[in-house]
């Protein structure tokens, strides 16, 4: 693979183009990770409205019938519901791991067992989430591969 970059003074935005003999899975995986950067969900804290890129958010969780986005160091409230989040997050790397959570898989750390049939997943700031036996076996599936 060769890479280029052409800088050009009367550029308006950033275009990318790729050229390649095919579009195999390797370019389509190019593709969804230039587009996952640039993605953003609209949060509320407090007052205050943000539009927060999807990469910075650890994971996100439904509290009393409120949802939460979680990041390094805030908590943002998210007007919509955690199914509806999974469904535009699913292809970003966020997993869901029970009932009330979904996980980004960027910030994931580790995974060990628990006794019950659970999983503690550690993310890279230390927190620890719990994973469902429900959802450990699609939870398995996407962490592998």
């Amino acid at each position: 693979m060769k890479i280029s970059i052409e800088e050009v003074k009367e550029c308006e935005e950033v275009e990318i183009i790729i050229r390649c003999p095919i579009q195999n899975q390797d370019i389509n995986k190019i593709i969804e990770l230039l587009e996952h950067d640039s993605i953003k969900l609209q949060c509320k804290k407090e007052r205050d409205i943000y539009q927060v890129n999807i990469v910075d958010i650890y994971y996100i969780e439904t509290i009393d019938e409120k949802t939460f986005a979680y990041s390094r160091d805030d908590v943002y409230e998210v007007s919509k519901k955690l199914y509806e989040l999974e469904k535009k997050l699913n292809s970003h790397g966020f997993i869901r791991i029970s009932k009330s959570c979904l996980l980004n898989l960027e910030y994931l750390d580790h995974i060990r067992a628990l006794l019950n049939g659970k999983y503690e997943a550690t993310l890279l700031n230390q927190e620890k989430l719990i994973i469902s036996r429900k959802y450990i076996t699609d939870f398995k599936k996407a962490f592998e591969g």
